[in-house]
């Protein structure tokens, strides 16, 4: 791990202290991840096309899958394949905030908010407000942590 953290130093717009990074994690190039304190990237991680802000005393489980950009698809004449990419999209994932394993973020998501629990295997699909705890396909706000 101390090698990967060395290495994702070198990467990362920014990289704070104390920071996890676990093996088979796919960052891409990482000129477009900052981590803050006390954070972790898991087993299995995977951002792609993604501008990701991890905050401070972040948790992950393993398999997290972070999907950015993606296809357009508005003409019906042309494969979608060919009609070009959606921009990289912007995602901040605020301070402690735990995310279950197999959790998958989708383009849309622009924040999630601090204090947030997200359950495992939830799909998110729009941002999540601060303190909530949510589940589910799509995920859906269960309740609010206590603040």
């Amino acid at each position: 791990m101390k090698l990967r953290c060395l290495l994702c130093r070198k990467l990362f717009i920014s990289m704070g202290k104390t920071v996890g990074i676990e093996n088979n994690a796919y960052i891409s190039n990482g000129r477009r991840i900052s981590i803050g304190n006390n954070s972790s990237i898991s087993s299995y991680f995977h951002v792609q096309n993604t501008n990701l802000k991890i905050g401070n005393y972040v948790m992950m489980g393993e398999e997290v899958l972070i999907l950015g950009g993606g296809h357009n698809n508005e003409r019906i004449d042309i494969p979608m394949g060919l009609q070009g990419n959606n921009p990289l999209s912007n995602l901040e994932i605020c301070d402690d905030v735990w995310i279950g394993s197999r959790v998958t973020i989708l383009s849309k998501v622009e924040r999630i908010g601090k204090g947030v629990i997200i359950g495992a295997g939830s799909v998110v699909t729009k941002p999540i407000p601060d303190y909530a705890v949510v589940a589910g396909n799509p995920a859906k706000v269960i309740k609010y942590r206590n603040k």
